[in-house]
């Protein structure tokens, strides 16, 4: 009788640690949402979901899950049962105005992945324009009849405008830090070994990669927690503690 009250002690623990949280993420109008970082924030574990929306994950009752997915509203969840049907809500996107531009910038590096990811481009800042060498010096001088624009030479030749994007440059930088510090979930990335305190240096580390800065660039905070997401181990690597 010991035994088989082992045995069944045994079969019971096995069944609870080994349980399986399955379910299904779905957008507001019930369409499947595939690629969507799901994290078990009590193992850490992380899965995404499948080009149905569907998903599986080890965990139990009660266990807190987190999912983020680009252009979408993250959002956490309790769980309280083994089948979850969860729905995003998608977030505004401006319509960009459609313009003509030059060839060589719409295949610029960042117009390039700013497509590629399917972000609109933010609105522009009432900012004086940095002269350009080439846009505001070199192009009117070849024109006919040419032009001159002395304030553009004195601009670029005095630093001017290397000094003005510079500047804007950390100004935007510091805006963009701001708001992830007011948007962002610290406590995913604390959880996950990243220290309040060396948070902005991760974000620092993070924010080499292009796609990163554009998602911040973009306010997407969806976007810009997955794509963090994905250098949470090499920057626990670098600062060794993995």
């Amino acid at each position: 009788m010991k035994r088989f009250l082992l045995f069944y002690c045994l079969c019971i623990s096995f069944f609870v640690c080994s349980q399986t949280i399955s379910g299904v993420v779905v957008s507001e109008e019930d369409h499947p949402i595939s690629k969507v970082l799901i994290v078990n924030m009590s193992s850490n574990q992380k899965v995404y979901t499948d080009n149905f929306g569907n998903f599986s994950i080890a965990g139990k009752m009660g266990d807190e899950l987190r999912f983020a997915k680009e252009k979408y509203k993250g959002e956490r969840i309790k769980t309280n049962n083994d089948l979850l049907k969860v729905i995003l809500q998608q977030l505004p996107q401006e319509i960009e105005e459609v313009k003509i531009v030059n060839k060589s910038i719409s295949h610029s590096k960042e117009e390039e992945l700013r497509t590629a990811i399917g972000l609109p481009k933010g609105p522009e800042k009432p900012r004086e324009k940095p002269a350009d060498a080439v846009d505001d010096i070199v192009k009117p001088l070849i024109r006919i009849p040419p032009m001159v624009n002395v304030q553009a030479i004195y601009d670029v030749v005095s630093g001017k405008s290397k000094r003005l994007r510079r500047f804007y440059k950390y100004e935007d930088l510091q805006e963009g830090l701001a708001w992830i510090q007011n948007n962002i979930d610290i406590e995913y990335f604390e959880e996950a070994g990243i220290s309040p305190e060396k948070f902005n240096d991760f974000l620092m580390f993070s924010l080499k990669d292009e796609k990163v800065l554009m998602y911040m660039k973009a306010k997407n905070i969806g976007g810009l927690t997955v794509s963090l997401d994905n250098h949470i181990g090499a920057y626990l690597k670098r600062i060794g503690k993995k």
